[in-house]
Order: C-alpha cells, then sequence, then structure tokens
C-alpha cells in the first residue's frame, strides 16, 4: 500500500500526505510501523517508535472498529440512533464483530466507509491525523469523554485495570492507555485530540521534537527494587569455576576437578556435550571429556546459567513455562546466528536466550490478578509485554533482568542482551548484531505461541535476516520448530 520512497520525498519538502484504506488488520499496521520507522529515524525521534506506534495503532483500530459497528447494525437492521436498538445491537456486538474480526474485512471493503491517514512534517514536528467518516453518536462522544477525564487521575494501568476490572471485557481501556503514554513519554496529552462533527471523526496525534520522557514511578517500583535487592549473590560454587574459566592459566584438569564437586553442574555440562550443538564421533562419558568438547568459553556461558537457576528456583515459584520458553529461545538464536552467518555471536546469543525472561520470576511474585490482566490485554491486541509491563509496574521484565545480572556482575553483553531483547534498536551499536539475533528468535517463539504475527515483528530486523515476506518467515519457522523438536527427542 505505502510508497515509502515517495512519501518520504514529500514529508521531508513539507508537503502533506494522505493515505486512504478500508480495514485495519496486522499488515496495514505493519506498513504503518515501517512508516513509523522511516519518519521517527529521520527526525532522530526514534527512541518513541513503540510509543508513537501504540497510539497510532489504537487511532487506526478505533477507527476501523468505528466504521465496522455502523455497518453492523445496518446488517441487523437496527436503527443506531435508537437507544433502545443500540443496546440491543451492543449486546451482540463483541461477539459478532469483536471476535471475529478478520470477517469484517469483507464488508467494509464493499462499504463506500473509508479511513484516510493524513501527516506532514512542519518545523521538525510529525503532524498525524486519522478520519474515518462516520460520525460518532453523541451518547457515545459522552463514553469517550468520560474514558479521557478518567484517565486523568491514572498514573498507570494499574490504576485503570483496578477501577475498570477484567481488561478481556473493559471497552475504552486502549483510550486510557493512550492517554498514560502521552503523559508519561512526555509527548504530552495536548498532542492527541478527538474532533467530532456531523460528518466524520477525526483523531489528531502530533509528535513534536525535544520530546523528554517523564520518570515513572509506579506503587510496585520499590517492592520490585527491594526484591532485587534481597536476593543472594551467585552459589560459591559457580563463582569459583568462573574464576577458573576467567583465568587463561587454568588448567583443564583442576577446572573439571572442581566441576565434578557438583553434581548437578556435572550432569548438566556431559548433557549439553552430548547435545546436538556439539557433533563429536565419541560420546563424552567425563566431565573432563566434556570440558574438551565444549570449551571453557561455553562452560562460563552454561555456569552464568546454572547460577542464575539456582537462585531463581530457590526463591520463586517454579515456572516451567518460562524455562521452556528460553530453552527454545536459545536453540532458535544458535541456529538464526548460524544461518546469518553471524557464527562469532552465536554462543553468547544462545546464552543470551537461556536469560532473557528471568525477570518474569520476579513480576510473578507480584499481585497475580494484576499480571493477568496485563496479558489478557497484551494478548487481545499483540501489544508490546515491556511497555505494558512499564505502563503497569514501573519497570519491565528486561530493566528487572539487567539489574539482575549487573547486581552478580555478568559480562555486559550478557546484560544488554536481557535489557535490549525487545527494542534492539535502543541497544548500544556494539551489541546489536547479537540483540537482533535473540529478537528475532523469541518473535518467533511469540508467533508459535499466538502472542505475536509476522506483521508485528521489527520489518529492519526481517530485512536483515532476509525474511522478505510472511510465507518465507513460516517456512523458516516451521524447519526451526522441527529442527528443535528433533533436537528434544534425542536429548
Amino acid at each position: 500500500m505505502f510508497k515509502l520512497n515517495e512519501i518520504h520525498e514529500k514529508l521531508v519538502k513539507g508537503e502533506k500526505i494522505t493515505l486512504s484504506y478500508k480495514f485495519t488488520n496486522d499488515k496495514i499496521l505493519h506498513e504503518f510501523q515501517t512508516f513509523l520507522i522511516n519518519v521517527l529515524g529521520y527526525l532522530d525521534q526514534l527512541f518513541l517508535l513503540e510509543v508513537s506506534f501504540t497510539i497510532l495503532k489504537e487511532i487506526l483500530y478505533n477507527a476501523s472498529k468505528a466504521n465496522a459497528k455502523r455497518l453492523f447494525f445496518q446488517r441487523k437492521n437496527l436503527d443506531i440512533t435508537n437507544s433502545e436498538a443500540y443496546i440491543k445491537g451492543m449486546e451482540i456486538f463483541a461477539d459478532e464483530v469483536t471476535m471475529k474480526w478478520p470477517e469484517q474485512e469483507g464488508y467494509l471493503e464493499k462499504s463506500d466507509l473509508k479511513i484516510d491517514f493524513i501527516a506532514q512534517i512542519k518545523g521538525n514536528i510529525l503532524y498525524t491525523k486519522v478520519e474515518n467518516n462516520v460520525p460518532v453518536l453523541p451518547e457515545e462522544q459522552v463514553r469517550i469523554r468520560k474514558r479521557l477525564e478518567a484517565a486523568k487521575g491514572y498514573n498507570d494501568l494499574s490504576d485503570a485495570f483496578s477501577d475498570m476490572g477484567d481488561t478481556s471485557e473493559s471497552a475504552g481501556l486502549g483510550l486510557v492507555l493512550t492517554q498514560i503514554l502521552l503523559k508519561n513519554s512526555g509527548i504530552g496529552k495536548d498532542n492527541f485530540k478527538l474532533e467530532f462533527n456531523s460528518e466524520k471523526t477525526i483523531a489528531h496525534f502530533n509528535i513534536p521534537s525535544n520530546v523528554i520522557p517523564q520518570i515513572h514511578h509506579s506503587k510496585f517500583n520499590e517492592q520490585i527494587l527491594t526484591e532485587i535487592e534481597g536476593l543472594p549473590p551467585l552459589p560459591q560454587s559457580v563463582s569459583k569455576i568462573i574464576n577458573l574459566c576467567n583465568n587463561s592459566e587454568t588448567d583443564i584438569v583442576v577446572l573439571s576437578t572442581e566441576i565434578e564437586k557438583d553434581a548437578v553442574l556435572s550432569a548438566d555440562l556431559l548433557k549439553l556435550s552430548n547435545s546436538s550443538l556439539f557433533v563429536t564421533r565419541n560420546k563424552a562419558n567425563t566431565v573432563l571429556s566434556a570440558v574438551k568438547v565444549v570449551g571453557i568459553k561455553n562452560i562460563k556461558n552454561m555456569l552464568y546459567v546454572s547460577g542464575v537457576r539456582k537462585i531463581m528456583s530457590g526463591k520463586y515459584d517454579k515456572v516451567q513455562t518460562i524455562w521452556d520458553h528460553s530453552g527454545k529461545c536459545s536453540f532458535f538464536a544458535k541456529m538464526i546466528a548460524t544461518d546469518a552467518g553471524r557464527t562469532k555471536v552465536s554462543d553468547i546469543a544462545a546464552t543470551g536466550g537461556l536469560l532473557h525472561d528471568i525477570g518474569k520470576l520476579i513480576i510473578l511474585s507480584l499481585d497475580r490478578s494484576l499480571i493477568k490482566q496485563v496479558e489478557n490485554f497484551q494478548l487481545r491486541d499483540k501489544d508490546s509485554s515491556v511497555l505494558l509491563e512499564e505502563m503497569s509496574f514501573g519497570i519491565s521484565h528486561a530493566d528487572i533482568g539487567s539489574k539482575l545480572l549487573e547486581k552478580w556482575d555478568f559480562p555486559e553483553d550478557l546484560t544488554q542482551i536481557v535489557k535490549f531483547h525487545h527494542r534492539p534498536m535502543l541497544a548500544p551499536s556494539k551489541f546489536r548484531d547479537i540483540l537482533e539475533v535473540v529478537y528475532l528468535a523469541n518473535m518467533m517463539l511469540d508467533c508459535l505461541e499466538n502472542k505475536s504475527s509476522y506483521y508485528t515483528i521489527d520489518p529492519v530486523i526481517l530485512k536483515l535476516f532476509k525474511i522478505e515476506n510472511e510465507n518465507s518467515f513460516n517456512i523458516y519457522l516451521e524447519r526451526l520448530n522441527k529442527q528443535y523438536t528433533e533436537q528434544s527427542q534425542h536429548q
């Protein structure tokens, strides 16, 4: 739909561009994400990409849903302006439209309803507006204004969840999220406005220059930071072996003897040395032979993971789904790095994959009902879990995880992987090649788990790994998943 080069040329000249379409889906949103990456990169505002895209996505979906609602009432022969008919229609609207969203595309494509996206750059400010050619009913306007007014009293999403109940049922929570994002990102609520007239509905959203993000303090911040502070250091036995690995003069016999003192570490090392990740003629049956197969660098990486698991499993409920996801992410990351010719970072990417979600274990120690609401919202709208966590808890699992690794004095590359595994474009440039691998591996798993889709993946990353379309992505994902299954069966 978008001719990006043509759009870019017009925008940098200060010209106005208009894009018209009928239906909002993941594919359309993917193009808008590409548009924002291009424009915000030009304006040196790329750090606002996630917030801006989330807000714009909410606006675009609301415009489509408003149009779909009008068609739905027409199909049901219900007068949308009649109060009784409106109540009757809305009782089945969610089941008939929201829950069957892909089906609405056919109805909208045949209608005269449309959405216009208009954008212009003036004075380093990106001005956008979204127009759909149906008016908002007076009673709908009242509800919208009430939600906007209520949003003024919320410091974060946890306040809104408490007020509005189950997020899977709460209409208008996306509008509240928009207001919180505007405030906490530094963009400001003044840069968002809804305009209603007798013929159309217009949402204005502007991204100013020189945005300064606000410091967001949640009631959960102190609880989380205290939790991190209270965790013990790495087990002494693990630290001792890591120090031996860091000493270039360490004899592998001495190293093997030290590892043998820990039965769990020994078993993990033997399992790793005989896995499909290390192809050898003879099976390693001693710790010494396993050390020779795996190598000191990989032993050290294994120790980091082992140390973390000992601490976290002893402190928190065992959440096997997190460890299972991490193990699979590790495998995917190693394969992706190898396939892309990034073999120098394949081992550290695999270790990063094992550790990337450790911050979730601490989040799970918080209010379980709130966590469930955040997860429901993320699944419903395929929104970034990191952004929603920041808006709900004041800190994300990625930041929690990186603070944990800093506490345990882990290498910088692992700390950076954990911190930026959802946002590789914001990481220091020297770690991007690793982070792009782990990001893609994690997103592929999210697609398998139906938390994301091809069209929610950063298009820049897809291009870097030469994944040109949804079909080639699905073929690659299927191959990696099959390789993982085969490897698991042989262990």
